[in-house]
Order: structure tokens, then C-alpha cells, then sequence
């Protein structure tokens, strides 16, 4: 159980299927809130309706990128955990890719929106999905982020400190006590799942096929022989978003309906992360390494960050949407998706890839080109 000693790690292969999956990923959140959240009626048409409730569930794009940051950022701490410099370049590593643009967006919604100083201030110390217990109205999407960076504040400890094979069974009990604690809250009517240790499962999930992918490397083996286990996963986690529709409408079952539908949720993900790892570049899955899915991929974290601020920009300058119009509806979808990309992308051109480049300053040595443009969570 304890520090173990490794032979040399295996370099972790650019897997192009996971750029396209963050890609649709972003896009779900994106149309979540433009066409499902931000939609409040019944009284517009069957279409509008239809793409409302197509997307209702479209934040289950953050629990993908949960999965996915949690494989990809376990695999890279797995193999550099015997440098000398692990932590300190873990970590200037994490800053110059989540903080640019994390810091500019701080700083528009306290100039821009009234009254967001409180949460400009929890989300500053990473503790926006906390808020709520501080009695701070939530002002965009850094809840996520925040629970991301706690979860990586002790996590690289002990990816250095256990061996793969342990580390493993670690992930599987921070997965499993996390679905737990749903539960457990769900008995009293909770179900924010904003709070830490209810909603880390992706992550762990995600570090949990991290150390599968290490251990078939180093054997040698297809990751495809866990074909059974991700199928697993999807079926379990498919049964289990079916169970909330027999539930009752009260306090109490609409809480256990939110435990069993996220529980499969993170399930579905993981078990989809787990299938594009094992048969990547594979012909079935080209449409995954498409340009246009790993555009919107390579673009996720600004677009993540970005387009909720747009979708509020747009409707305070025109007004609130008409219902039963659809041409303003889709005017507004048209309008801020297209500002959203072009603010994204120059969000990537002159904010992060200059901030990417000071690595090599910082760095005990420079980063590996294929990591350079390492994923991360944006959701």
C-alpha cells in the first residue's frame, strides 16, 4: 500500500475519438442552454418543444468531460510521477491552462453583471459550487471547474504515492461512496449535485480506466478486452435513467430520481470514454475524428466558458424572446452560436496558446509537443 516502484511509464497516445467526443460534448451543453433551459413555456411549436426537450438533459456533457479529464489528467500524473518536479510542474501546468481565460471571465462578470462580487470571490478561491451555502446566486459556469480543481488537489498525492493496480481500487471507492453519499442525501430530499464528493464518480471513473489503459500497455494487452465491462456499464447505466419514470413526484422520490438518473449517467459515460479508448482508430468511429467535431473540441473549454455570457449579452440588448416566434428563436440560436465561436477562437489564438507557450519557461523541462494540447475538462 505503499510508494511503489515502477518501471518506465508508456507515453499516452493522442487518441483523436476523445477530441471529437469533447467536441459534442461542448455542443450539448451549448444547445442545453439556448433550447432547453432558457425556454420556460409550452406555447411555442412542436419543433421548438422537440429540441427542448432533445436537450433537457444536455448538461450530462459535463459529466463526459468529468470522465475524460479524469482519464486523460491520471495518465499524464501516472507517467510523470517519478520526476523530481512532479508537483510543480502538475500544477504550473494546470495554471497556465485553466487560468487565462478563467481570470478574464472573473473579471467581465464583475464589471458586467450587477451584484456578482460574492461570487466572483468563491469562484476565485474555487468554491463556486459552493455558493449556494454561502447564500451567492450562481453567475456561470465555474461550479464545474471548481469541483475539478479540488479533486486534483489531492489527487496527484496519491497517484504518486500507490501503485497502478492500487490506485485502481482508490478510484473504484471515491466512485462508489460518491454514488453513496447520493443516495444517502437523497433520503432527506438533497440533490445538489454541485457539492464535491456527490458528484466527483466521473473523475474517478475516468481515473479508473486511466489505470486499466496503463496496466494493458504495460501487458501488452487490447484495451478492446474490457469490451464486456464498458457494455456493462452502458446497459446498467441506461436501466438505471429508466428508474426515476416510477418514481413519485414528491420531495423525497424526485431526489432518489436524480441519484439514479446521475449514478447512469456517469455510468453511460464512462462506459462510452472506455469503448473509444479501446478501439480507437478504428473506421466505425471516423466520424469522431472528424474535422468539424475535433474543431469544436479544440475550442471547448472558451466555448464552455464563453456562451453562456453571450446567450445573457444577447438577450438583455434584444429583449426577452418572443414566444411562438420561431424565426427570433432561431435568429437567437444563429446569433449567439457564431459569436460564441469567433469569441472562442480568439479566446484560443490570443489567450491561451500565448499562455501554453510559457511552459517552457516554467517547466523543469519542456512538455512534450503531442501534450501540449493535452484536453481538459471544460464543462
Amino acid at each position: 500500500m505503499g510508494t511503489t516502484t515502477i518501471s518506465k511509464p508508456h507515453s499516452l497516445p493522442h487518441l483523436r475519438e476523445l477530441d471529437g467526443m469533447r467536441g459534442i460534448a461542448a455542443l450539448i451543453v451549448f444547445f442545453h442552454h439556448l433550447c432547453s433551459a432558457s425556454i420556460y413555456t409550452n406555447n411555442w411549436g412542436p419543433g421548438v418543444l422537440f429540441l427542448r426537450n432533445l436537450f433537457e438533459y444536455g448538461t450530462s456533457g459535463v459529466d463526459v468531460f468529468f470522465v475524460l479529464s479524469g482519464f486523460l489528467i491520471t495518465s499524464l500524473l501516472i507517467r510523470d510521477r517519478q520526476s523530481p518536479a512532479y508537483y510543480r510542474d502538475f500544477y504550473w501546468k494546470r495554471a497556465l491552462r485553466i487560468l487565462p481565460l478563467y481570470v478574464l471571465c472573473l473579471l467581465g462578470v464583475l464589471l458586467l453583471i450587477p451584484h456578482a462580487t460574492g461570487y466572483v470571490l468563491v469562484s476565485a478561491l474555487f468554491i463556486a459550487n459552493f455558493a449556494n451555502i454561502f447564500h451567492i446566486q450562481s453567475a456561470g459556469p465555474f461550479w464545474s471547474l471548481a469541483i475539478e480543481e479540488q479533486f486534483y488537489l489531492l489527487w496527484p498525492t496519491v497517484v504518486r504515492r500507490r501503485s497502478v493496480s492500487t490506485l485502481g481500487h482508490w478510484a473504484l471507492a471515491i466512485a462508489v461512496t460518491a454514488v453513496l453519499l447520493r443516495f444517502a442525501s437523497a433520503i432527506v430530499g438533497h440533490h445538489n449535485y454541485y457539492i464535491t464528493f456527490l458528484r466527483c464518480d466521473g473523475l474517478a471513473v475516468g481515473a479508473l480506466i486511466a489505470c486499466r489503459f496503463e496496466r494493458r500497455q504495460r501487458e501488452h494487452r487490447s484495451l478492446s478486452i474490457d469490451d464486456s465491462l464498458f457494455v456493462a456499464a452502458l446497459v446498467i447505466g441506461t436501466l438505471l435513467c429508466a428508474v426515476p419514470l416510477a418514481l413519485p413526484s414528491t420531495t423525497v422520490g424526485i431526489a432518489f430520481a436524480e441519484a439514479f438518473r446521475q449514478t447512469g449517467i456517469t455510468l453511460i459515460c464512462g462506459g462510452i470514454v472506455g469503448l473509444l479508448i479501446a478501439h480507437t482508430e478504428s473506421k466505425g468511429l471516423a466520424p469522431l475524428r472528424s474535422r468539424f467535431l475535433t474543431f469544436f473540441g479544440l475550442i471547448s473549454y472558451a466555448l464552455y466558458m464563453i456562451h453562456l455570457y453571450v446567450m445573457r449579452a444577447y438577450d438583455h440588448i434584444r429583449g426577452p424572446l418572443p414566444i411562438g416566434d420561431t424565426r427570433a428563436y432561431a435568429t437567437r440560436i444563429l446569433v449567439v452560436f457564431a459569436i460564441t465561436i469567433v469569441a472562442s477562437l480568439l479566446s484560443r489564438y490570443l489567450v491561451e496558446l500565448p499562455a501554453l507557450s510559457l511552459r517552457k519557461h516554467v517547466l523543469k523541462k519542456p512538455a512534450p509537443e503531442a501534450e501540449t494540447e493535452t484536453p481538459i475538462f471544460t464543462g
